[in-house]
């Protein structure tokens, strides 16, 4: 029981979606290098604000502290 149309595959090309040095790759790779330097960056933000929250240079996120975080100041 085949059930493929294709007979034979002599004479078969192949056919690339992108090839190299094409219009493609190269929106691919700089989507990728964006992506990668804005996580960075993103992440660099956060971690500059988290480690002045904890320092006592920016108020912390509202809410109740838990275990891990410093009560506010002149908190009880």
């Amino acid at each position: 029981m085949n059930a493929s149309p294709i007979e034979s595959y002599d004479g078969a090309g192949v056919v690339f979606t992108f090839g190299g040095d094409s219009l493609g790759t190269w929106i691919f790779l700089v989507l990728a290098v964006v992506l990668f330097v804005g996580f960075v960056v993103r992440m660099m933000i956060h971690e500059n604000h988290a480690y002045a929250a904890v320092c006592g240079e920016a108020a912390p996120e509202p809410g109740p502290p838990v275990e891990s975080e410093p009560a506010p100041v002149g908190s009880p």
